[in-house]
């Protein structure tokens, strides 16, 4: 009888430690999913910007849906594009938005599946200007090019400048201040997203100066992307199913209408 108690006791002891066991894992997934995800983003309208104090624009939207749906908070933090991805290389943030996929980033960053935004790349130069696009990119070569510095801008622009095709090419911080050089004959052309561009040549009382040349260059999409510091799968997953179901229910659709007006 004692030793029927004894096993008694020791298979209860068993089973305690286990549920014990199992409840700290369970706790342990909960708070891991509710710590706050730092991600970064450029400054520059209308798709990520400060306004009353808080971020806004499309981008930031769709990506802030996109985790509500997916139960992870989030903090967006807007930097120069350089310094975003700086610091998700170190993992000072945990992910950064939105980036094209380049060899060289997909070194440090493990991109999502879906995107979130297909930007149309386009060439800008002042008004006046006599130069011409036929959509033979290496006839620019000798044009003097104006880029931000640290971004792609698909595979097609960045072959240039990577393989010294475009070799005059200067490099600013920000969408503002490509605009403002182009418009100043700092440079004679400008490679860009077109909405981005536009948005920022018009707040810089410049959208007079400036043109878009015909055609453009290409549509390539972006998506948000983790430093590789962490593993992110699950995040992933959940961010990647959260976009699909957006993308089904046309609330991307409405996103996009409300800010490409």
């Amino acid at each position: 009888m004692h030793q029927k108690t004894d096993t008694n006791a020791k298979w209860t002891h068993r089973l305690l430690t286990v549920l014990f066991i199992s409840l700290l894992a369970l706790f342990a997934i909960r708070i891991a999913k509710a710590e706050t995800l730092v991600l970064a983003a450029a400054d520059s309208r209308p798709t990520a910007y400060m306004e009353n104090g808080k971020p806004a624009g499309l981008l930031v939207d769709i990506v802030t849906e996109a985790f509500r749906r997916a139960g992870y908070p989030i903090r967006i933090e807007l930097k120069p594009w350089a310094r975003c991805l700086s610091e998700a290389r170190d993992g000072i943030v945990d992910g950064v938005f939105s980036s094209f996929k380049s060899p060289e980033r997909e070194a440090f960053l493990n991109f999502t599946a879906v995107p979130v935004m297909t930007q149309v790349e386009a060439l800008f130069v002042r008004t006046n200007s006599t130069i011409q696009f036929d959509g033979d990119l290496s006839k620019l070569a000798q044009v003097k090019i104006g880029v931000i510095q640290s971004t792609s801008y698909g595979e097609k622009i960045d072959g240039m400048i990577n393989t010294g095709t475009w070799n005059k090419v200067s490099k600013t911080i920000s969408i503002d201040s490509l605009v403002r050089m182009l418009a100043a004959e700092r440079f004679d052309l400008a490679p860009s997203y077109r909405d981005v561009f536009l948005t920022a040549a018009k707040k810089a009382g410049v959208a007079d100066q400036v043109r878009e040349l015909s055609p453009s260059v290409e549509s390539v999409p972006s998506y948000l992307a983790f430093n590789k510091k962490k593993d992110y799968s699950r995040i992933i997953i959940a961010f990647n199913k959260a976009m699909e179901e957006m993308k089904k229910d046309k609330t991307l659709d409405a996103m996009n209408d409300q800010y490409m007006k």
